[in-house]
């Protein structure tokens, strides 16, 4: 198999293709469950006049009720001018965020081909990119700028320094740092390692200009926001009481979070088995100066404390953010086993279509059980579906809970009390009983839940609803044509979220005497 630089246009063309087509001929990969929380208060804005999330008002009053400012704005200006000109569906927010992944893909390619050695093979690590079936938050955009940064990094390390980029680079580490913060981390300390590698030969301290300057002006910009716009400010710290970025302390990653991490991030851990080979063959380096052997080093050592802080101190899964990057990292190692261990090493190419392979399954069900889920049940259909179903809550106050990628439909047809089904309880409430405590408070008339919300994590709560008030009536329409794997225990973690078809439940809570909030489980 012998796969040379020309193919990398061919194959990341491919897998380009394969994403608007997967957009246009299926509408997925359907938005998952963060997706609303950044788009429909853009949504509120251009069909009803006011720039808030009302799916967030139960646990977000501010971003809810008075100004959406839950995350870093810049995302929010690049969905003003999108949905201005496509609209506000979650068709036209899906296109969006093919558009930046395709934007995303060719910066990765033309970093590749500027800066890492032409007689190497990499036709195959643009299908590493098959891993980014779940892509529809800020982070997109902010790749874009990340990636962006480390084109000005690479030029400073292969042609030095020069003013007019380093201003370009503050820009670009500024534009990630307001449209995501994790993400903005993730390229400041790539970019930076990188420089720091490349400083060893060429001992230009300039290099680091545009990082300090960057930083500090970060900071100066966002306490001058938060003393000027206090408003602002407070629905971001809505927002981080929320989600934390950190845990409470260190903790030893669980079975599924390793098993995450093998899938996603596969090229990391190759890459940290290959350091005592590539250590022994060290010399065979000698000289190589290149801005591609710093750009891999900076990739791989910053991307190995993300992935490690992920495992052990950050609350969230941020092992995903490292999946562009990975791409480039997969190239460096082609180099690097052809000048370290031998040109041209005919193992390497097999090694990566195996990872390829083990990080693409989601990718093969979306192309298979996925088509089949749309043949059944299509986005057209399950459209007609939602309006019907949301139609008597236009008029009527009672609250609806609503799955992420149906919340676009429910806002753009003016339901009344729509609340998004991961935010109708305080998630920061510690008690194990919070959720099904603040669905009983809540009382909401229906929920309209895509099948991993449901099987995932309503059932559950339902179940144990049920046990708790056998009087409160619940009615379950599922309205999909064929079986999916969130359905399926052994599946569930394998492949979820295929299927536009909705599980609706009719919940009434008339046999309560109670009136809502009174009743505690």
């Amino acid at each position: 198999m012998n796969f040379n630089l020309r193919q990398l246009y061919v194959v990341a063309g491919l897998v380009v293709l394969w994403r608007v087509c997967l957009l246009i001929f299926l509408a997925q990969p359907i938005p998952a469950n963060d997706a609303a929380f950044f788009d429909t208060a853009m949504v509120n804005w251009y069909q009803h006049g006011h720039y808030v999330n009302p799916g967030l008002s139960v646990v977000f009053p501010i971003s809810g009720h008075q100004v959406y400012a839950a995350y870093p704005p810049l995302y929010q200006v690049a969905l003003l001018v999108w949905m201005k000109f496509f609209g506000t569906s979650v068709l036209s927010a899906m296109a969006l965020h093919v558009t930046m992944f395709s934007v995303s893909v060719l910066l990765l390619v033309q970093i590749i081909r500027r800066f890492f050695p032409t007689q190497s093979r990499y036709g195959v690590v643009p299908l590493l990119l098959l891993a980014m079936t779940f892509d529809d938050r800020p982070e997109g955009l902010a790749h874009i700028f990340g990636l962006a940064g480390l084109w000005v990094v690479g030029t400073f390390l292969q042609s030095g320094f020069r003013w007019q980029l380093a201003v370009g680079l503050v820009l670009a580490l500024l534009a990630t740092l307001y449209t995501s913060v994790i993400v903005a981390a993730l390229y400041f300390g790539t970019g930076f390692l990188a420089l720091a590698a490349g400083w060893w030969t060429r001992r230009d301290h300039r290099f680091f200009i545009p990082h300090f300057v960057a930083a500090g002006l970060f900071v100066i910009l966002t306490a001058t926001i938060a003393k000027v716009e206090p408003l602002w400010w407070a629905g971001f710290q809505e927002n981080a009481r929320q989600t934390p970025v950190l845990t409470t302390g260190f903790r030893i990653p669980n079975g599924l979070e390793l098993i995450k991490l093998i899938r996603t991030a596969p090229v990391f851990l190759l890459a940290l088995a290959a350091v005592p080979l590539l250590w022994r063959h060290r010399d065979r380096l000698r000289g190589e100066g290149s801005a591609w052997l710093a750009l891999t080093f900076g990739i791989f050592a910053m991307g190995v404390v993300l992935l490690v802080a992920d495992m052990t101190l950050l609350a969230a899964n941020y092992v995903g953010y490292v999946l562009g990057l990975q791409v480039l990292l997969a190239a460096g190692l082609i180099a690097l086993a052809d000048k370290a261990v031998g040109q041209r090493f005919k193992w390497s190419t097999w090694i990566l279509v195996a990872l390829v392979a083990l990080i693409s399954v989601r990718a093969l069900g979306l192309s298979t059980w996925g088509v089949v889920c749309a043949w059944k049940n299509s986005y057209p259909t399950s459209q007609q579906v939602l309006r019907s179903e949301f139609a008597p809550y236009t008029t009527n106050g009672a609250p609806v809970v609503v799955a992420s990628a149906y919340l676009y439909t429910a806002v753009a047809a003016g339901v009344q009390n729509p609340v998004h089904a991961d935010w109708y309880y305080d998630r920061a409430n510690p008690d194990p009983n919070a959720n099904i405590d603040g669905l009983i408070k809540l009382r909401p008339a229906k929920l309209v839940l895509v099948q991993f919300d449901y099987y995932r994590a309503f059932v559950p709560v339902l179940d144990r609803l049920k046990q708790l008030h056998p009087e409160v009536k619940q009615t379950v329409r599922d309205f999909t044509g064929v079986r999916v794997p969130d359905s399926i225990p052994a599946l569930q973690r394998v492949l979820q979220h295929i299927t536009w078809a909705p599980v609706v439940v009719d919940l009434d809570w008339s046999a309560l005497s109670a009136g809502p909030g009174e009743i505690k489980s």
